[in-house]
């Protein structure tokens, strides 16, 4: 924890350097004194009086993200007093991260006007506190987020907008001091929207509930290959069915946790064959009356027509009574000895319906590598020491709780059995609410003449 704020505090110390390094001359023109705009913290009192800010704008300061916020209203506040108010100028301003007053500053002659007045200000302080806080709500309390896939339903449809919290398993503190508000970890080519340079180290506050098993989990994916900082990493939402301590087991496309059988849950999808003859299966009432849109046509041969559909029990139920021609309705289960391709760990030949058995590692314990688990293990290892793991090792002490992650659409999730295990600084939230639920076509998203609501999704808790 005290290396987190130790690094707050000498990142803020550098933003006031950069700041009066950049600006006293243009202040000193505009009729400030050089103590008054060199003294830590009195001198953003005056900035905020001469700018018509409420005073308790100075709050802003104490956090690296929100610094930086009050600085660039500041620097472009500062600009327009000098005539620079064009689009282009605040442009310069923000794409040269600051560095644009001091161009400014040291290379153009400019001449001081005056100060926005208070009611130039007030046009535009609805717009800036609400951005403000929006910010600071998405950063600390609560994130909105988007379903992109199907890998999660029944339970959470593509299309779903819903809200996670960040507070209930322990707020994580940002990692990535230095980014554009409210835009994750987009990239132009190579260019980034944050700086990875500044990386602050994981702390986290002490949680208001533990991950349970089964909750459904936000998460930034350990495999991201395109970001280093844990925060910027890709989002992913699954539900937890492995906790630290637990053991993995899967057998025919069942899960098995500590030796007992997963409780029935009617939501759950598996992906099954279906044969009809004569007749093929009515897509558009499937998709349209059942909600059904994981469907696809196999193929025809002898007038049997070949489908494969993700389905829970229940729906697979309701098509065998609702078509008569069905020949045959099974679950599309790999066989015991067939390896499946990127399993995790790629050693061992397990299939998404034959995986494991797999031990979840909980912090403290000591592990004692050898030929069985040194291919499991050794990503652990690597991840929190940074060292290859070898057969001569005494042992390692877990230094963090994993989580076992699956999708509830068991055969179309890319989880856990793909890529391994969750640490727990990987963690994000815990999703609470749908606020909306857009039935787009999923193969033309932005197609917006397509979009229907689904009414009965919207202002829904997340059970």
């Amino acid at each position: 924890m005290h290396k987190y704020f130790v690094l707050s505090g000498i990142f803020l110390l550098f933003e006031y350097i950069f700041h009066v390094l950049g600006t006293w001359r243009l202040y000193q023109k505009a009729g400030m004194k050089l103590w008054e705009i060199i003294i830590p913290i009195y001198n953003f009192y005056i900035l905020l009086k001469k700018n018509n800010l409420s005073k308790w704008y100075i709050l802003f300061l104490v956090n690296p993200l929100t610094s930086i916020i009050l600085l660039f209203i500041f620097w472009m506040d500062l600009i327009h007093s000098f005539g620079k108010n064009k689009k282009k100028d605040i442009l310069f301003l923000f794409l040269s991260l600051g560095t644009y007053i001091y161009y400014i500053s040291f290379f153009e002659k400019v001449y001081f006007s005056k100060f926005k007045t208070k009611k130039e200000k007030e046009d535009n302080r609805g717009i800036l506190l609400a951005t403000i806080l929006a910010f600071i709500i998405h950063t600390y309390i609560i994130q909105p987020f988007v379903i992109p896939t199907s890998s999660m339903e029944k339970t959470l449809l593509v299309g779903d907008f819903i809200l996670v919290s960040k507070i209930h398993y322990g707020l994580r503190m940002p990692m990535s001091p230095i980014s554009i508000p409210f835009i994750h970890n987009k990239t132009i080519g190579k260019i980034k929207f944050y700086i990875p340079i500044f990386k602050w180290p994981y702390f986290r506050f002490p949680p208001f509930q533990s991950i349970k098993r089964n909750d459904i989990v936000v998460f930034n994916f350990p495999k991201d290959p395109n970001h280093e900082i844990i925060d910027k990493k890709d989002h992913y939402v699954k539900r937890c069915v492995g906790l630290p301590g637990d053991l993995i087991f899967i057998k025919n496309g069942i899960l098995f946790v500590n030796n007992k059988k997963e409780k029935f849950f009617s939501k759950k999808q598996q992906a099954y064959f279906i044969k009809t003859e004569n007749i093929p299966l009515n897509i558009e009432y499937i998709k349209n009356k059942m909600d059904i849109k994981d469907l696809e046509f196999i193929g025809e041969i002898n007038n049997g027509y070949y489908y494969k559909i993700m389905l829970t029990e229940k729906e697979a139920i309701q098509i065998k009574n609702i078509f008569g021609n069905i020949v045959f309705i099974k679950k599309d289960i790999f066989p015991s000895n067939f390896k499946e391709k990127f399993i995790f760990p790629n050693s061992y030949s397990w299939n998404r319906d034959f995986f494991g058995p797999l031990y979840v590692p909980k912090k403290g314990e000591f592990l004692k590598p050898n030929k069985k688990n040194i291919h499991l293990y050794k990503e652990i290892i690597f991840y929190e020491k940074g060292e290859k793991v070898l057969l001569s090792s005494k042992g390692y002490r877990i230094k963090k709780n994993y989580y076992f992650m699956m999708g509830d659409n068991r055969h179309n999730s890319y989880d856990s059995r793909y890529w391994g295990l969750v640490p727990e600084d990987h963690i994000v939230g815990k999703p609470i609410f749908i606020w909306t639920s857009i039935d787009w076509d999923r193969k033309h998203p932005w197609n917006l003449f397509s979009w229907k609501f689904r009414w009965n999704r919207i202002m829904k808790t997340i059970e």
